[in-house]
């Protein structure tokens, strides 16, 4: 089968030590990496004057309704602190929740290891919604200098406007899936980074030895199929 990432760089060392002692932070501002001096977009919720005067007073139900919805915003930003690359600080949290997060609040990406000059390759299970992975990606280009971006996951369901999202990232170079989940034609239309690969031969072959329960094993070391 033709590989369908032809463009990547020829091999260099990518096993050096060193390469992964480096650690690069970025902050994210509505999912998308700014300059660390870049205002807070929740500066302004602390700039609103109190005024100490008696007949300026601020009513207690008011005061108590206006520091309610900076615990809020204060306890959703540290959540999202320290999470990984591309990920979440909330492991129980929904796609849709990590996806309205990243896009809404400010957060911190960091990246682990040395990326400079090399292309990366962004792996999860599936590909849902955008916001993760476009953070990840001008994470690691325009904090860490990778030369490309490549995200590669098992199956693709590009919920609402995902893959336009990812199309317009100038920092994403290809989206790579399998065609475990259907992905109609109109949709592959929108985006001319989508690379979908047939495992349709792979799953097939699966069924039939488990069912005349023949190695399924060997089938994955030695998946010769085009």
């Amino acid at each position: 089968m033709t590989s369908p990432l032809p463009f990547l760089e020829p091999r260099t060392n990518y096993h050096d030590p060193q390469r992964i002692r480096d650690v690069i932070t970025g902050r994210l501002i509505h999912g998308h990496i700014v300059d660390d001096d870049a205002p807070s977009p929740s500066a302004s919720i602390f700039s609103i004057p109190i005024h100490n005067d008696e007949d300026d007073s601020v009513p207690d139900h008011m005061l108590s309704s206006f520091m309610s919805t900076v615990s809020r915003q204060s306890t959703t930003t540290t959540m999202h602190q320290h999470g990984a690359l591309g990920g979440t600080g909330d492991a129980a949290a929904s796609s849709d929740d990590e996806d309205s997060n990243l896009k809404e609040l400010e957060s911190t990406v960091t990246l682990v290891g040395n990326v400079r000059d090399r292309p990366v390759f962004l792996l999860d299970d599936m590909i849902d919604k955008s916001a993760s992975w476009i953070a990840a990606a001008e994470t690691v280009v325009k904090r860490g200098g990778a030369t490309r971006v490549y995200c590669m996951a098992t199956h693709g369901l590009f919920g609402g406007d995902c893959l336009e999202e990812l199309e317009q990232c100038g920092c994403i170079d290809h989206v790579l899936v399998t065609n475990s989940f259907p992905i109609p034609e109109a949709k592959r239309r929108r985006t001319g980074k989508l690379e979908i690969i047939d495992v349709s031969g792979l799953l097939a072959e699966a069924v039939r030895r488990n069912h005349h329960g023949e190695s399924i094993e060997r089938l994955y070391l030695h998946a010769g199929y085009d």
